[in-house]
């Protein structure tokens, strides 16, 4: 049988599938560490530098391993990457009839329910949003998937896309009489028959948050995880153990609201009035903040007068519409759903308004058109590793940047894992004799709006 240095070596299947394929060691090491772990069900943390092909490292282990692996990446974009071009070009090159299926968050899968409630309010939307809904609902009748990336006429962050998806607020699960062949659903249940799942971090810590809130499952169990870009994962872990509440949140459950009124109820002029209202306030709320787009401790901003008197009034809104959902509850299943939602959304509001609980910490961050507060723990290590715990199996963490001076303790802390075998990997490029560094004296922040600019002008002169 084949080891993984055979199969990424001179001779190797990848050499003679791949054009310019060039064997490397480290590649090659890095491989034959992750089958071992794979092998004996042990957690390995792996830095390998830029350049060493920690792709192929993992996927052809776990191709290899005849378990069920679930690989999680740092974006959507790794994610697509992975499914289409890289895990295709090894299944072929060893030739196993290995079956992979890409997973996303709901919010990349066309909700017919919601699509169909688009068509039939569109009289109350602009020209430009009709003409939008009616090239969803030509693809509509094509898609398999129902992944939103397909149809590319209409940029992934267009806001017309928040009306034709569901978010976990706002879906009606087997309520739904789309449930049967929902997009989301067909992934999931793919998902669950696949041996290879790729997901990403986001979608990966939003299962683990679930099932340790004793909820269900997200994802499919594995017998091995592996986590690529880990380096990006205490951070997203961290917000998935806090909580949060934003400006966003508000406007489309009054949005939402609007909606389910219209369709089951809309015998209340006071409806549309108060939900208009908590709109209003919650764009006024990031209006509060300024221009800038920036991230700090809730107390800088807290005693700003402006600041109060918004979160006041938004306050008092949701109030408002919470009440009135409330007595519309029976009416109709969105109208039953909104009002779960604003009562939800209530009391976040006042856990995160409140007195911050020890070893947390309340924060703020202001997006171009939105605010959030959210409430995190300092240390997230022992969820993390409870989640883990409850996972029994393989755990793989790598990435380009994980050690510190070659030690991985301030990962290992971070996360709370207390044991793991750890190897490191140098880039095979000679930085000192290929590369440049340079450093431009560019005084303007990051965030600053003239950024980008600088920089491309500076890149201009160098290249």
């Amino acid at each position: 049988m084949q080891t993984p240095s055979d199969i990424l070596g001179d001779n190797g299947p990848l050499a003679q599938h791949v054009p310019g394929f060039a064997p490397r060691q480290a590649q090659q090491a890095m491989a034959e560490a992750i089958l071992e772990a794979m092998t004996y069900g042990t957690m390995l943390i792996a830095e390998a530098g830029t350049g060493t092909g920690k792709t192929y490292a993992y996927l052809v282990p776990a191709l290899m391993s005849g378990r069920r692996v679930l690989i999680s990446t740092g974006t959507k974009n790794l994610q697509d990457q992975l499914f289409h071009r890289d895990v295709p070009t090894v299944r072929k090159a060893l030739n196993l009839p290995v079956q992979v299926c890409l997973l996303k968050g709901r919010a990349n899968y066309l909700c017919k329910h919601r699509l169909a409630q688009a068509e039939a309010d569109v009289m109350h939307w602009a020209p430009a949003f009709g003409e939008k809904v009616r090239t969803i609902r030509t693809w509509a009748t094509q898609t398999r998937r129902g992944d939103i990336a397909e149809l590319t006429a209409i940029s992934d962050t267009d806001p017309i896309w928040y009306q034709v998806t569901s978010t976990i607020d706002n879906c009606l699960g087997q309520e739904c009489a789309s449930f049967d062949d929902c997009h989301l659903v067909t992934a999931r249940r793919d998902a669950q028959a696949a041996d290879i799942v790729v997901v990403n971090h986001h979608l990966l810590m939003a299962d683990l948050a679930l099932k340790e809130e004793g909820f269900g499952d997200l994802l499919p169990s594995a017998d091995c995880y592996v986590i690529d870009e880990a380096h990006q994962l205490p951070e997203v872990a961290s917000n998935f153990f806090g909580i949060a509440l934003s400006s966003n949140q508000l406007i489309e459950l009054a949005q939402d609201a609007v909606q389910a009124f219209h369709s089951e109820a809309n015998d209340d002029p006071q409806f549309a009035l108060c939900a208009d209202a908590l709109e209003k306030a919650a764009r006024d709320w990031r209006l509060a903040f300024g221009q800038e787009q920036r991230r700090d401790a809730w107390t800088k901003v807290a005693r700003i007068p402006a600041v109060q008197a918004s979160l006041r009034e938004v306050r008092d809104q949701l109030g408002c519409l919470t009440s009135m959902l409330g007595l519309l509850a029976e009416r109709g299943k969105e109208l039953g759903n909104c009002a779960r939602r604003a009562t939800t959304l209530v009391t976040r509001f006042g856990v995160l308004c409140d007195e911050v609980p020890a070893a947390h910490i309340q924060w703020y961050e202001t997006h171009r058109r939105s605010v959030s507060l959210h409430l995190t723990p300092l240390e997230i290590g022992s969820y993390f590793q409870q989640c883990v715990q409850a996972q029994p199996g393989s755990w793989i963490f790598t990435s380009a940047t994980l050690a510190v001076a070659g030690h991985f303790e301030h990962f290992m802390q971070r996360l709370g894992i207390s044991e793991a075998e750890t190897a490191c990997w140098d880039s095979p490029f000679d930085y000192a004799n290929q590369a440049l560094c340079y450093l431009p004296g560019i005084k303007t922040e990051p965030n600053d709006p003239e950024y980008n600019q600088k920089v491309i002008g500076v890149a201009r002169e160098v290249i």
